[in-house]
């Protein structure tokens, strides 16, 4: 799946990767998907993922591989694919096409609530010199407010640490409470400077979508893995 905005930006690749054949696949076996913009044998850069607000920079010293524990890693290099894993969680793609500075994020509850969308923004913003103004944001398949219930645990974190947020971000029926944790990040994003015309959802629910997605909430530990791949190629 790709995101269609990210589709006509010059200088980047990004494609989400829902269900397969391979239930847990390498991410090296998948970079072809990316198209005949990223050459074959580009390493692949991941992150040890931790549900935290973490961002790690992939620079010039950057090998293959994980590059630590985190949950997005930004970078300016234009030969190497950056991965982010997920089975409800959201992957978000962010790329200043203007300055050429990518990011990839992973962003569960825990992680959307420590700001680690909004963080990786800043690090883009800050140390690598990308606008957030002319910064596209694309966030893929995951668990969405129809089917994504949570406890009072997860309200109550909202609330505590992202009270803006949380009047937004819950939907109460008669079964309980739902969070749209997409709603979540695109708040973020807004509140860190990126317009509201860059920002895209991919409308699918990892959960309820099982021909498409594979889903931890629907299928526990069983449950296969989704791969955001994103690379910078040439402008």
């Amino acid at each position: 799946m790709k995101a269609p905005s990210f589709d006509a930006i010059p200088g980047v690749a990004a494609v989400f990767i829902g269900r397969g054949a391979v239930l847990r696949p390498e991410p090296a076996s998948l970079v072809a998907l990316l198209g005949p913009a990223c050459a074959a044998g580009r390493g692949v850069v991941t992150a040890v993922q931790v549900h935290s607000e973490r961002v790690l920079l992939a620079d010039e010293r950057t090998t293959a591989g994980p590059l630590g524990e985190g949950d997005a890693i930004v970078t300016r290099r234009r030969d190497l694919v950056l991965g982010i894993a997920t089975a409800d969680c959201l992957p978000i793609v962010a790329m200043d096409p203007a300055q050429g500075v990518l990011a990839v994020v992973h962003a569960g509850w825990r992680g959307t609530v420590a700001g680690v969308l909004e963080r990786a923004l800043q690090v883009m913003a800050g140390p690598m010199g990308a606008r957030l103004s002319t910064t596209r944001v694309a966030i893929g398949p995951s668990a969405r407010a129809c089917c994504y219930r949570v406890g009072s645990e997860v309200e109550d974190a909202f609330t505590r640490k992202r009270p803006e947020a949380a009047a937004a971000v819950f939907k109460k029926d008669a079964a309980g409470v739902r969070l749209d944790l997409v709603e979540a990040n695109r708040l973020q994003a807004l509140q860190a400077g990126v317009p509201p015309e860059g920002i895209e959802a991919i409308d699918v629910c990892s959960i309820c979508r099982a021909d498409l997605c594979h889903s931890y909430r629907r299928d526990g530990e069983r449950a296969g893995r989704m791969w955001l791949l994103a690379a910078l190629t040439s402008p």
